[in-house]
Formats: C-alpha cells, structure tokens, sequence
C-alpha cells in the first residue's frame, strides 16, 4: 500500500515538477531524454548490480577511513630505539608484505620527520583507539538481523539507501565531532555509523533475491558482493593521496558528498522488484518472473521467520563459520595498511602514487579473481559440468587454503628474496577472491525468500571479529596453534557448505492462511 501511494503521489507531481524544469532549465529535459535512451539499453538487472557495487564500495570507504586518520589524529609516540638510519630507506623497500611482517615482529619503524605534525593534537592511548575502532562494529553487529526483517517487509532499497544516506551524513560529520566532543563522542558517533552501514548487506541479499536470476548468480552475485575489496583498495589509496597534501578530516568529506552522490543516483533509478521499475523492458521483466519466479512468489505471504530451523541447519553453521574466518583475514591485513600511509608521508607526491599502487595492487587482484571466479561457476553450472553445490566447495576450499598457506609458509620464507615473497603474498591473497562465488552467495541458494535473514546473521556474527579480534590476539598465548584451530574450522566449513534450497525456505498462500482462520 505504501508503494502504491507513493508511486501515485509522484506521478501527479512530475508534470509540475517538469514544467518547471522546462522554463528554468530547457537543456536539462534534452540531457534526461538521452539518458533513458540509455536505460532503456541497458538491462535493469545490471544497473542494479552496478549501484549495488558503489554502495559496498561507499560502506567499506566510510567505514576504514577512520582507520587511517586515526594514525593522523593522534599525536605518534616515537620509539626512536626502533628507527633505522633514513638515508637506507628506498622506495623499493616500501613493500606492503615485508611492513606486515615487521608490524607482527614489533620492528616496523616510525618515521619522525612528518609534514603535518600539528595534526597530532590529541593523546590516546592505545587502548582507547582500540574502543573507538571497535565501536564502529558493535553498532554494524547490533543492526544486521532488524535491517534484514525490515528489508524483507518493505523492500531492500529504502533500508539500503536510507542506512548508507546516514551513514554519509554522520561521516561528515565525524571531524565536527573529533575536535569539539574528544573521545567519548567519536565512539557514540562510530557507535551510530556501524548501525546505519550494518543494513547494507542484507538490503543488497533482499534485492538480488528479487533481480538476480540463477543462471547469473555467481557473476552478478560476486561482482556487487566483492565492492569490499575496491572499497578497501580505493579507501587507502585515495586518503593517502589526500593526506599527503590536506589535513585528516578532508578525508571524512570526500567519502561522504561521494556516498550522498551514490544515493541520488541509486534512489532515482533502481526499484525493489522488476514491477515496480518504470524503465525496464517487458522481455527482461518476463525472464527474471520465469527464473526467479517472483509471480508466485507475490501470490504468497511468508511466515514468521523460522529462526529455530535455520539455527539448527547444519549448513548455515557452516556459512557462519567460514564468513567468521574469512572477515578476520580481511580486518587482518585492512588493519595494517594506515600506519604504511602514515610512514610514506616524507615521500613525495609521485612516489606515494607508485608505492600506493603496489600496495593496493592485492585488492585490485583480489577483485578480480572474484569476478573471475563468478563467470566460471557459472559457465561450468550452467553446461551442467558439476552442480551448484560442487562448485560453491570448490570454490571455498580454494579460498579457505590460500591464506592459511600464506600464514603457515611465511615465516619459512627468506627476505632476502623479496620478489619470490612478494609474489607468493600476492598470490595467496588474489586466490581469496574466490570466497565470494564460493561462500557468500550460498544464502541467496539456500533460501532466496529468506535470503537477507541469512546474511544478516552470518555477516553480523562475522562481523564479531572487529571486536574480539584486538584482545584476543593480544591475550592468547599460542597464537600459532590458534592459527592452526582457524584453519581446520574454514576447511571443514567448506564441506558442510550447501547450495541447495534448504527446508525452512517455505512460503504459505494467503488462500491458504484464510482458510485456516475460517475454520
């Protein structure tokens, strides 16, 4: 009821609305006719997909710039006893894999001469930091499992929009924050920023489940779920060029006018289903009603959600565990990368581009095996070469050994020989990429009418890593052996893991539900 008051109240308001245009602005109306030409081209499912990619790009560049300010905010505390001469510092030894290792080893050095050493106003303790970083994802947790129920009742695109719309707004105004509320008020803000970006996963589940067909899940699929990695790469490579010029909160700006800009372009031109978009084409709408089957879907009302039955599936346990594992690589090496940036900024203008483009090259990489990894499931699915299943553990095991090799064989490795390391890391990173076609989509296979309730609760308990992670490292002892407990945990995941349509997914008609208050 509530579209369909919507959809009529526009409808009267464009012919006002563009009669003003056309008096104010007569080259503005030439300018839209061109650019539905264009949608018209284009399949929706695509554009969707598109603006589903920007938006995880958006969430994970707001959510990991205050990760590299923070080095910025924060007045250094300089080991002097740890620095090496500067005279012996190249550029070629600015190399992301062997800093990693030194900031493990505790001898990664601290450069003491900095351009804008007035930006360090403020002296936090280590511990503090940890608060703050940690606040943004007690707020992502809190909100995933609310997000995904709203998100199925109303649609996905006005959680999605609304919570990055917020999202942006509260980044923008973090610097405000920082300088005027200290401390305490920059973890209640972050609090707030992980709650409205917590919606972007289950938002995006929901709206694939509508728009996304089987035959193109694993490429459609891995392309819009993989938007972390571009996040992540374009995040530190854009705040290191920024901060190499400007003060830290032109950092929080940037990312936050590009997520309003992402939000006007989303909310104008993409639609929860295929019926209610007004530009897509009556042979692309009849295709995804016949792979999807969103006709018979509409002529039922889901249930409650049956949270017993999917806390006691076994292959949604596996889900969790591997999206467990997985998240806490990803925060591993994401973690490392802001006190590089921090100690190249003696560099200059052209030699941080270079050195940023080397360091942001595994992202890139890993990007791209993804997507890779998404045309190939699908190809060999699709030929029937082996089922869905199959191919999503296939998938996951490749992901699942890559990194625990690269774990296991690094300390073995000579640094003396950088560019066999070098290219050992980068491969053991790039491989990683597979995890998208291999283990996120399983919730949209599993149960496409409960798709957004399964990556909520996987991606929310994933997402616990953000804040165990600090202390846990800290305080285990054997951390080795519990590098090894990781790992036997990711490859049993990859077992249990299924594709197939899991029993809780059911829908009951409303003829169905009518009788059954009759009687």
């Amino acid at each position: 009821m509530a579209t369909a008051t919507e959809n009529l109240w526009l409808a009267q308001q464009r012919p006002v609305i563009r009669a003003w245009i056309k008096k104010q602005f007569p080259w503005f109306l030439s300018m839209q006719e061109h650019f539905f030409n264009i949608l018209n081209v284009v399949p929706q499912r695509y554009i969707l997909c598109f603006f589903g990619f920007l938006a995880i790009v958006n969430a994970y560049t707001m959510r990991h710039c205050l990760d590299i300010a923070l080095a910025h905010i924060v007045a250094p505390k300089r080991k002097f006893a740890r620095m090496r001469n500067l005279d012996t510092i190249k550029m070629s030894t600015f190399n992301l894999y062997e800093r990693m290792e030194q900031h493990r080893n505790g001898t990664l050095m601290s450069f003491g001469n900095r351009r804008h050493d007035k930006a360090g106003n403020f002296d936090w303790s280590e511990q503090l930091q940890n608060f703050i970083l940690i606040s943004f994802y007690v707020g992502y947790v809190l909100s995933h499992v609310p997000s995904a129920q709203l998100a199925m009742r109303y649609g996905g695109k006005w959680v999605l929009a609304i919570g990055l719309a917020i999202t942006a707004l509260l980044t923008l105004l973090t610097p405000t924050v920082v300088k005027w509320g200290g401390p305490l008020a920059l973890i209640a803000i972050r609090l707030l920023i992980g709650f409205s970006a917590g919606p972007t996963y289950p938002a995006l589940s929901e709206l694939l489940s509508k728009w996304v067909p089987g035959k193109e899940r694993a490429t459609l699929g891995s392309l819009v779920l993989s938007g972390s990695q571009i996040g992540i790469s374009m995040g530190n490579f854009i705040a290191g060029l920024l901060l190499h010029r400007y003060d830290w909160s032109l950092i929080f700006y940037y990312f936050g006018i590009c997520t309003l800009l992402w939000f006007i372009g989303f909310t104008y031109m993409c639609y929860n289903t295929p019926e209610e978009n007004p530009f897509i084409k009556v042979t692309e709408k009849q295709y995804l009603q016949k792979e999807i089957g969103l006709i018979a879907r509409c002529r039922h009302k889901t249930t409650k959600t049956p949270w017993k039955e999917i806390f006691r599936n076994l292959p949604m346990w596996a889900l969790i565990s591997a999206t467990i594992q997985y998240d806490w690589t990803q925060l591993q090496h994401a973690a490392e990368v802001p006190q590089f940036i921090r100690d190249a900024k003696q560099q200059t203008f052209f030699e941080n581009i270079i050195n940023g483009m080397q360091n942001q090259l595994p992202y890139m990489m890993n990007w791209l095996l993804s997507v890779l990894s998404g045309v190939i499931s699908d190809l060999l699915v699709n030929y029937e070469i082996f089922s869905v299943t199959v191919m999503r553990k296939i998938m996951a095991f490749v992901a699942a050994v890559a990194p625990n090799l690269y774990d296991s064989l690094l300390p073995c490795l000579s640094c003396s020989e950088p560019a066999n390391l070098f290219a050992f890391c980068h491969c053991a990173i790039n491989v990683l990429g597979s995890y998208y076609a291999g283990i996120k989509l399983t919730p949209l296979d599993m149960s496409p009418n409960f798709a957004a309730t399964l990556m909520g609760i996987a991606n929310g308990l994933g997402s616990l890593t953000g804040i165990v992670a600090p202390f846990i490292k800290h305080s285990f002892g054997g951390w080795s052996q519990f590098k090894i407990v990781r790992a036997l945990l990711w490859l049993m995941s990859t077992l249990l893991i299924s594709a197939e349509i899991q029993p809780f997914d059911q829908l009951i008609s409303l003829t169905t539900e009518s009788e059954n208050k009759i009687e």
